[in-house]
């Protein structure tokens, strides 16, 4: 079993088209039936600084009964998905395999909220092998 996370991003918390331009695509995925639905997607306000300073996210996530490995029939609908997005980069981690994938925008243009159709994906092994740092909690919590 696989749970898939990660978020689209684009640099531009302050546009009200953009945000309405997204949430616009988003309500036009399947709600069931296919890998990536509209239930699995959640925006965050685009004028609310304590939650996004610099950028516009959408965040998500969903989890798969017997996936090992991010099957190539997801990606196809993820990529279709984001070529009908507005973003500057994007993350997804699967975590059965531990695989991460990260695409950038090879084009972002702000002037005008279309669709970007121009990205290159890059494919990382594993988040797994982060390096642990050592935390010291001075704080304890009693129930």
């Amino acid at each position: 079993m696989a749970i898939i996370y990660g978020y689209i991003c684009s640099s531009a918390c302050d546009d009200e088209a953009l945000d309405n331009f997204n949430r616009s695509v988003l309500q036009h995925l399947p709600l069931y039936g296919a890998y990536i639905c509209r239930d699995m997607f959640a925006t965050l306000p685009y004028n609310n600084k304590a939650l996004s300073k610099y950028s516009h996210i959408i965040h998500f996530a969903a989890e798969y009964n017997e996936m090992y490995v991010m099957p190539d029939d997801w990606l196809e609908e993820f990529e279709n998905l984001l070529s009908q997005l507005c973003w500057s980069h994007v993350n997804v981690i699967e975590t059965y395999s531990g695989n991460r994938f990260v695409w950038q925008a090879n084009k972002f243009d702000l002037e005008q909220i279309v669709a970007t159709t121009e990205w290159h994906r890059i494919v990382y092994d594993s988040y797994h092998e982060l390096k642990e740092i050592e935390f010291q909690s001075t704080t304890i919590y009693n129930r």
